[in-house]
Formats: structure tokens, sequence, C-alpha cells
């Protein structure tokens, strides 16, 4: 079979005369679930850039402030505590809809929809560890001083798996067998 297939809606000639049970309007249709395709694929690449960059710009300011502007690169322990100020950044907006939960019958779509995503970001730090910006890396730094904020050029920001400090304590504390072989050896087991 030939691939001669019309893959977008421009190419395909005649459309506006074509009947519904021809080779045109199957065309045509597959024409449209293509674009409709990529348009949904082009969407989501794009909101998933825009979540990872949201992430960046938060770590690029933080490391930007006054208390922190001399500093060349960060310890594991430090990197840890500035991912425990990310994942409560949105402590107070989740403590005033736990009160209108509570005060009220239940939160908006949007409310509820918020919550999710800190719980869910919270899990996934606590489990797998998020992408954080390398800081041990005074290159990495550098760059994440001057970025601009463009969304393209992300990809020039080295990213490492990073836990929060309680995730290690938790681990710990659940297994007797693990707290006993790091009392025993005097590490940390994560």
């Amino acid at each position: 079979m030939p691939n001669n297939k019309r893959k977008r809606m421009s190419k395909i000639k005649g459309k506006e005369k074509a009947h519904p049970y021809s080779r045109k309007a199957r065309q045509i249709s597959r024409a449209m679930n293509k674009e409709a395709l990529l348009s949904k694929a082009k969407i989501d690449r794009v909101n998933s850039a825009m979540s990872r960059g949201q992430k960046i710009v938060w770590f690029r300011d933080r490391i930007n402030e006054d208390d922190l502007k001399t500093q060349k690169t960060w310890t594991l322990m430090e990197m840890r505590s500035l991912l425990d100020e990310y994942l409560q950044r949105n402590d107070e907006d989740m403590d005033e809809l736990k009160t209108k939960r509570e005060e009220t019958r239940g939160l908006s779509p949007k409310e509820e929809l918020f919550v999710q995503v800190v719980e869910t970001e919270r899990k996934e730090a606590k489990l797998a560890g998020l992408d954080v910006p390398d800081l041990n890396n005074g290159l990495v730094v550098k760059t994440l001083r001057i970025w601009d904020g463009d969304v393209n050029s992300i990809t020039t920001i080295k990213l490492t798996k990073c836990k929060p400090t309680d995730a290690d304590n938790e681990a710990i504390s659940a297994d007797p067998k693990v707290q006993a072989i790091a009392q025993a050896t005097g590490m940390v087991v994560g």
C-alpha cells in the first residue's frame, strides 16, 4: 500500500465536496485525529515544563535572597532543608482550607484540586524524592542565579533527586531491624 496519506488538513484538496463515506472523508478524519493528538501532546509538554519551571523559579528566588546570596554550593543536608522549605510553602493556605472545611460543608473543586496537588507532592517527595536543582555543583548554582526564567532553557539546569529531612527519620523509626543496624554501625540508613 502506498504511503501517500495526507497527514495535515491543509494538504487535503476538495474537503468541502467530500462524500461522508468516501476515501477523502477518511483522509479528513485521519488528519483531524492526528492534529488533535499533536495539540494534546503539545499542551501536556507545556504544562509539564511550566510545573517544573515553577519549582526551579522558587529555588532560584530562594538562593538569591540576602541570607544565601554569598553561598556558592550547598551540602546535601542544606539542600534537604531547602526542600523542606519548598514543601512547606503552602502550609498557611492548607491551614486556611482545613479550617474552612471544618466550618462549612466542603471546598470548591479548585480548592480540592489544590489540596490534592499539595498532598501528592509531599507523598512523592517522601517516597521517591523530588527533582531539585543540583546545588552541590557550583556551575549549576551560577547558572541558576543568572537564569531568566525561560521554560526552554530549563535543560541547562541539572536536576537531582532529593528527599526531605524527615523521610530518613521515618524510615529508620519504622523498622526495628534498620534501627538496630543504624545504632550498631552509627550510620544513617536511607
